[in-house]
């Protein structure tokens, strides 16, 4: 189970993103010496420059909260790299799309996801547009497409109009507003599945038709893949096949493992249907990994705290943490007006104090994030105010609080010393 647990950790707490202050201002005459120059004009002044200087106009379409924009100010854009290819093609500028002559771009561009980068001619005419960031070779390959008179979004568009695409070009096209977050995407993608031959469905030119919104498990066109799987791994590859597939389960059966899903997640019962007929080179991990979600989403409180009591011993702080939030998905999953299985409470109480058993144990060696990370094991666990079990640990962190270094860890410790403090006070 540990093998599960590592790859369940690194996919979960993957999730999380930088954040931006929004006081960090992003709006900068050079964000790097040698990256890419952005110019402090106003549109009318940039037109201007594009037309004097025989150059396209790039706009960088951000805001101040958006962690991907500072991603793409901060790491990409102030590549040499970067530099080498926009500044020589294109006069370059960026606007906040909630302040100042932004908001009414955003209102004129129909700028609604961030970040946006928009490709616009000299006489002001859009002539492609790309949603979201990444890293920098794949977003000049992005940008290529929009300076290529063939693929760009405005070139395709037209010839779209023209009813005179083969599948191919009609892939192309959908992949173009798929990148731009075209409202258009679904429409054209309905109508690529509609022409597509079985066979074609299964050739490495059309992989990509899986990696659609459109196609989630249990649609028609997963199933279709699904009932295809020899061809498809042999005309793409089992490895991508395969990672594919692990990466899609994986992602639905951590919703139920941590009590995320609602009425719009993947049916449970589905993914125990699809998962064991699978094959894929990571079938031990998704069948443990489905165990788990079976015991958290049937509320299988006996059998999971069995679990957790047979592996505490040998678990690490992470492992443990996520068996943690698992006991804890039992209650997040709850419906509405279903109420927790017998036992439940109390269970969960056994689990607090094994755990505070095993930190009491360690205490002398254990950091400040440890002693986080059994506070968010202790929050998964517990369901019930206990002043009890807040003294224990209180009392661990008071003697361990005066060996700690000082930095921002043991900052948040003492927070939390005080926060344990509250509650004890608060019960008596």
């Amino acid at each position: 189970m540990k093998t599960l647990i590592f790859l369940l950790l690194a996919s979960f707490w993957g999730l999380d993103l930088p954040t931006l202050s929004t006081n960090t201002p992003l709006k900068e005459d050079t964000l790097a010496t040698e990256g890419t120059h952005f110019r402090d004009l106003s549109f009318d002044e940039a037109l201007a420059a594009a037309r004097a200087e025989g150059k396209l106009l790039f706009v960088d379409c951000y805001t101040t909260w958006c962690g991907p924009c500072k991603n793409m100010a901060e790491k990409v854009f102030p590549q040499k790299a970067a530099g080498d290819y926009f500044n020589p093609r294109f006069v370059c500028v960026k606007y906040d799309m909630e302040q100042g002559e932004g908001v009414e771009l955003a209102k004129r561009w129909e700028v609604h996801a961030y970040p946006t980068f928009l490709i616009i001619r000299p006489d002001a005419s859009i002539q492609h547009r790309i949603v979201g960031g990444g890293d920098l070779e794949g977003f000049i390959a992005r940008t290529e497409k929009g300076l290529n008179p063939e693929t760009n979004l405005e070139a395709q568009k037209r010839r779209y109009a023209e009813g005179n695409m083969d599948n191919r070009q009609l892939l192309s096209y959908w992949q173009t507003l798929a990148e731009a977050a075209d409202p258009d995407e679904n429409k054209v993608y309905e109508e690529l599945i509609g022409k597509l031959s079985n066979q074609e469905k299964t050739q490495a030119a059309y992989w990509d038709i899986y990696h659609s919104e459109a196609c989630q498990i249990g649609t028609p066109v997963w199933q279709f893949m699904l009932a295809h799987l020899p061809e498809l791994r042999a005309n793409n590859g089992t490895e991508k096949v395969d990672n594919f597939l692990t990466s899609n389960y994986q992602d639905k059966l951590e919703l139920y493992i941590l009590g995320y899903y609602d009425e719009k997640t993947v049916p449970f019962e589905t993914l125990a249907r699809d998962i064991p007929t699978l094959g894929v080179a990571q079938q031990d991990y998704l069948n443990q990994m489905l165990e788990l979600a079976d015991l958290v989403y049937y509320k299988k409180v006996k059998e999971l705290a069995k679990l957790i009591k047979k592996g505490m011993p040998d678990m690490t702080l992470e492992e443990l943490q996520t068996y943690a939030f698992s006991f804890r998905g039992m209650a997040w999953g709850l419906a509405e007006g279903e109420t927790l299985p017998k036992g439940y409470a109390k269970a969960g109480k056994q689990l607090a104090e094994l755990a505070l058993t095993r930190m009491e144990g360690q205490a002398d060696s254990l950091s400040a994030r440890d002693f986080e990370l059994y506070n968010l094991i202790l929050s998964g666990f517990m369901t019930e105010d206990d002043p009890a079990l807040y003294a224990r640990m209180a009392n661990q962190i008071e003697k361990a609080l005066p060996r700690l270094p000082e930095d921002k860890a043991k900052k948040m410790l003492q927070y939390t010393l005080e926060d344990y403090k509250k509650m004890m006070n608060k019960k008596q």
